[in-house]
């Protein structure tokens, strides 16, 4: 009984004696106000705190979250009471209230004991509280050595730190996952001693901080290279308990009561990388050269001679106008693609200046147009190449998503350029979307970020041409997407993880990992140079060169031979017209 009412004498007896206490914590960083947890069944006399700061009074049946409502550093001081029954109450009061506020300082009064006990210890570990102090009989204050061999210390207020940041958790783990996704984290089998192996940046990054922090990984389950895991699922297991941390990274979301997230560690742009224009064959090569312009100037001056040379008849020579040759005029045709053609009889200057016009036409557009032809057959030109969404949905390539991307798309607001290609957009399963996109099938559009994307380009350097390219026009958002780790609530890791996010990007580590990613899975034949397009450099023309050439000479053929048919039946006509009137 006695160990209940000590505290309460103390405490009545003033509390002068506490104020240089909280004045060395403030010393050491600076709190915006004072968090007072007592007991609702117990009175603690009049405590007389230093007016410097703002007290917050509260028992066990608060409900405040500070995090959202009072979002500044406070030091929380807990005047318990010695009854493991009501202590708890507190303690739970804590947990509720200090939602993913575990980095806060607690100063426990217990002025009955003369060293707080292992057993007490447990508590604030189990809780994930990390900065805890106590403060027993003779003011003395004893600070908590999270995990450590000795789990209390005596603290020197005069010398050193009373809560020192923690930069050893003595070989805490970490119960985590790899992805398997490159470049973030890859798992494989070294041919040499058999042993399973990882890479990646992300994994070179946590392993980092364990090594700095003294944690130490362990998995969640045995790892199996290839056994790819989308950042959605990782992420889920992460929030619901299964795991700590993924060694993985997803998109920046705000800290809730399933769990939080690190500051943002990398950024990077989301993109649909399309197939790239390629040399077209040489049937194709027809088509570029009889195009609609080329075509247009043939049918112009086609007409334009016709025109001409049939009214030359009726105005010079004083003959019938052949209607047919408005059609029809075979003379006029070859003249302008510069065959060889009659020219006209007549002694009249215009008709020779235009025959003569018509030659040179027909020689300028012939000469023009066989070195096109031979410059295209020497040196292909390239298809017409996708630069923005709405290319790439009148185009017939397919495009393909990730399935753990739906969750983020599912937030996307309308009015986006990508909404132009959602009717052609297919979600795949994680691992067969892996495996297809390590193709080269020319047919397909990918969705990918900057990081995944650099595989790609390191995997087509040596391609004499890339099967796939990023355009600024297919950026799924105009923005950086913000990639973070996540972790579970209340997280031990979250402020070392910060911390170490913060150095890192300060030595520039993280581009440094990616590019010696790169090069490990060159190393590691993960990433194949080679050209998977065989190039030949010239070769004798075949029968399926010449295309549309066969097609345009069918035709040409059948529309012969339609024409005869025509011709006979009005032929067949006319002779039995003449026949009739005769008979009658």
């Amino acid at each position: 009984m006695w160990q209940l009412l000590l505290p309460i004498l103390l405490l009545a007896n003033g509390t002068n004696w506490l104020n240089p206490i909280l004045a060395k914590g403030y010393k050491d960083k600076p709190f915006d106000s004072v968090v007072l947890l007592k007991h609702s069944q117990r009175d603690y006399g009049k405590l007389l705190l230093n007016s410097s700061w703002p007290v917050l009074n509260f028992n066990e049946k608060m409900k405040f979250l500070f995090k959202e409502s009072f979002n500044s550093d406070v030091l929380v001081l807990v005047l318990q009471t010695g009854d493991s029954h009501l202590d708890d109450q507190l303690w739970t009061a804590l947990n509720r209230n200090l939602l993913n506020m575990r980095t806060a300082r607690l100063l426990l009064v217990r002025k009955w004991e003369e060293k707080p006990s292992d057993e007490l210890a447990r508590i604030p570990e189990h809780l994930r509280f990390m900065y805890v102090a106590v403060i027993v009989s003779g003011n003395r204050v004893y600070r908590l050595q999270p995990y450590a061999p000795e789990r209390w210390k005596l603290v020197d207020l005069n010398e050193g730190c009373m809560l020192p940041r923690i930069r050893n958790f003595y070989g805490r783990y970490i119960l985590t996952l790899p992805d398997q996704m490159e470049p973030r984290s890859i798992a494989y089998r070294n041919n040499e001693t058999g042993e399973i192996q990882m890479t990646g940046y992300v994994y070179k990054f946590l392993r980092e901080f364990i090594r700095v922090y003294n944690f130490t990984f362990k998995w969640e389950r045995p790892i199996i290279p290839g056994d790819h895991m989308t950042l959605f699922v990782l992420r889920n297991m992460t929030l619901n308990g299964t795991i700590n941390m993924p060694i993985s990274l997803c998109g920046f979301e705000q800290s809730t009561k399933f769990g939080v997230f690190s500051m943002v560690l990398d950024m990077e742009k989301w993109l649909v990388m399309v197939p790239c224009a390629h040399e077209i064959s040489t049937a194709q090569v027809y088509l570029e050269v009889t195009g609609g312009r080329f075509l247009a100037v043939l049918v112009i001056f086609y007409y334009l001679f016709t025109i001409l040379d049939t009214c030359f008849g009726p105005v010079i020579l004083q003959t019938p106008v052949n209607w047919s040759n408005l059609v029809f005029n075979e003379r006029i045709m070859s003249g302008i693609i510069g065959q060889s053609f009659r020219m006209s009889a007549t002694r009249a200057t215009s008709s020779r200046v235009t025959n003569a016009t018509l030659f040179f036409l027909g020689m300028v557009l012939s000469s023009l147009y066989a070195a096109h032809l031979k410059t295209l057959l020497t040196k292909h030109p390239t298809s017409r190449q996708i630069s923005n969404f709405e290319e790439l949905r009148d185009s017939p390539v397919s495009v393909l998503f990730d399935e753990a991307e739906h969750f983020y798309f599912d937030k996307f607001e309308s009015g986006r350029p990508i909404d132009a290609i959602r009717s052609k957009m297919s979600f795949v399963e994680s691992k067969e979307y892996h495996q297809l996109k390590r193709g080269t099938n020319m047919s397909r559009a990918f969705s990918t970020l900057v990081s995944e994307w650099q595989i790609v380009a390191k995997k087509q350097e040596l391609y004499r041409q890339p099967a796939y390219c990023s355009l600024p026009g297919l950026w799924i958002i105009s923005t950086n997407v913000l990639l973070t780790v996540p972790m579970q609530a209340n997280s031990i890791y979250e402020e070392p993880l910060n911390g170490h996010i913060s150095r890192v990007q300060d030595a520039g580590l993280l581009e440094h990992w990616k590019k010696q990613t790169l090069l490990e899975m060159v190393n590691l034949k993960i990433i194949s140079q080679k050209d998977p397009f065989p190039y030949v450099a010239f070769r004798e023309f075949k029968v399926g060169d010449l295309f549309w050439i066969w097609c345009l000479l069918g035709i040409c053929l059948l529309l012969s031979c339609l024409v005869f048919l025509c011709e006979l039946v009005v032929a067949f006509w006319m002779k039995k017209c003449r026949i009739r009137p005769e008979n009658q």
